[in-house]
């Protein structure tokens, strides 16, 4: 490395004497001392961690989706839209659609078809993964002009049907397969909770 750096003085003197600009470049490595090396791999090592960390927060966040969203599934929670039933914690969700995926979202209130587009953001088909969500939503979509079912992987290959989680008018609560985006209703949209 001393003679590496010798070199590289030698040349930078060589040059600016002879009244040019000269940029040498040595490999960055080559003059680290080994606390500095050490350094740069433990804030590597940090930075791959803090990545899983967040990797992982997120699939815990999305089993909890899962998971809220199969309480209502299991107790059988008839649907509703002008009453509410409790998440497990007991804070009251309105007993509609997207009553069900503000409490599967732990949102603080029952937002609605037209509102929930304000809490997510539109994602690829590809990129569905549990806890993302199917919605024919945004303004128009008042009342029964809108749906929304939480999405819980795919159910073949061909990404053509999906396991759902909803609140569903006819069935309430029910966890069952559904052909993609709804029933092969096209204004049905992928979308993901924001900061998931």
């Amino acid at each position: 490395m001393t003679i590496s750096r010798t070199l590289t003085t030698t040349v930078l003197t060589a040059g600016i004497l002879a009244g040019g600009t000269m940029m040498a470049t040595a490999p960055a490595q080559a003059d680290q001392t080994p606390a500095a090396k050490s350094s740069a791999a433990q804030s590597t090592t940090a930075q791959a961690e803090s990545g899983r960390t967040a990797s992982a927060q997120a699939d815990d966040r999305r089993d909890e989706i899962i998971s809220r969203a199969q309480t209502w599934v299991d107790q059988g929670v008839p649907y509703n839209w002008d009453t509410t039933h409790p998440d497990p914690q007991g804070k009251q969700y309105r007993m509609d659609c997207s009553g069900f995926v503000s409490m599967a979202w732990g949102l603080d209130d029952s937002l609605n078809t037209v509102t929930l587009p304000d809490v997510s953001h539109k994602i690829d088909k590809d990129e569905l993964k549990p806890g993302d969500v199917l919605m024919k939503g945004g303004p128009g979509t008042e009342g029964a002009n809108g749906h929304v079912v939480i999405f819980n992987g795919w159910a073949n290959d061909d990404k053509t049907a999906y396991h759902a989680l909803e609140e569903n008018g006819s069935l309430g609560s029910v966890a069952h397969e559904v052909s993609y985006p709804y029933d092969q209703d096209d204004s049905f949209v992928p979308y993901r909770l924001n900061g998931l």
